[in-house]
């Protein structure tokens, strides 16, 4: 099963690579690490995790899709 792992800066998702991160990796020490450098790169303020990345995410606006990952993920850092 993939993890999203999702950044987000100044209340903001970013685009691409940037703002989202993919693993199958199912330790969660593994997942922290990866989550941890994700973090370090691009200088994000909080990275979330969810399982379900659907068509709906893709299209929703910034504020929608920053309120829906806040309240259906699990936030790492």
């Amino acid at each position: 099963m993939k993890t999203y792992l999702i950044g987000i800066k100044n209340n903001n998702r970013s685009c691409g690579n940037e703002g989202t991160r993919i693993t199958e990796y199912k330790r969660h020490s593994k997942i922290m690490e990866i989550a941890r450098n994700f973090k370090k790169m691009y200088k994000h303020d909080e990275v979330y995790a969810i399982t379900n990345y659907s068509q709906k995410m893709c299209e929703m606006n910034n504020s929608q899709f920053v309120s829906h990952v806040r309240r259906n993920g699990k936030r790492l850092l």
